[in-house]
């Protein structure tokens, strides 16, 4: 599948994909500024786990803050990396196919936020991941710090 690489030209583009990495953050306040800064309806967690080195990075805490953000958690596993490097290896192919044209149908307005733990997006594979949905939905994809 041939890749097109688009960007957000600003941060008031209608629909974009967003990438985020929590890194050694000891608090979520990038997170929520983020969430309202680009109108993100829905935060996809695209790690094999949703655990961290701190619990305030667990699945369950950054549903409850999306909750009370007014914006959709969906932890997708399938879209994890078993590659233990930056380039995206699902555990299985078939499954996160179908997990992406899901995601393309889940959201017809707003901004998707794929959240992964490393901070800087060219060493995780949720590039990769974001690629492949900003082809599957021909939009662009930011990668936020």
């Amino acid at each position: 599948m041939g890749k097109v690489q688009m960007k957000c030209q600003d941060d008031s583009f209608e629909r974009c994909i967003l990438t985020f990495g929590y890194g050694n953050r000891s608090n979520h306040l990038d997170f929520t500024n983020y969430l309202h800064a680009f109108n993100v309806v829905c935060v996809v967690d695209v790690r094999l786990t949703s655990r961290a080195w701190s619990r305030k990075w667990y699945g369950e805490e950054i549903e409850k803050i999306c909750l009370q953000n007014n914006v959709s958690y969906i932890s997708m596993k399938s879209l994890g990396n078993t590659s233990g490097t930056r380039k995206w290896i699902p555990s299985n192919f078939e499954e996160a196919q179908e997990d992406l044209q899901k995601l393309s149908m889940l959201v017809t307005k707003g901004n998707f936020l794929l959240l992964c733990a490393e901070l800087d997006s060219s060493a995780c594979h949720r590039t990769d991941v974001a690629l492949e949905l900003g082809t599957l939905m021909q939009i662009p994809v930011k990668h936020l710090r």
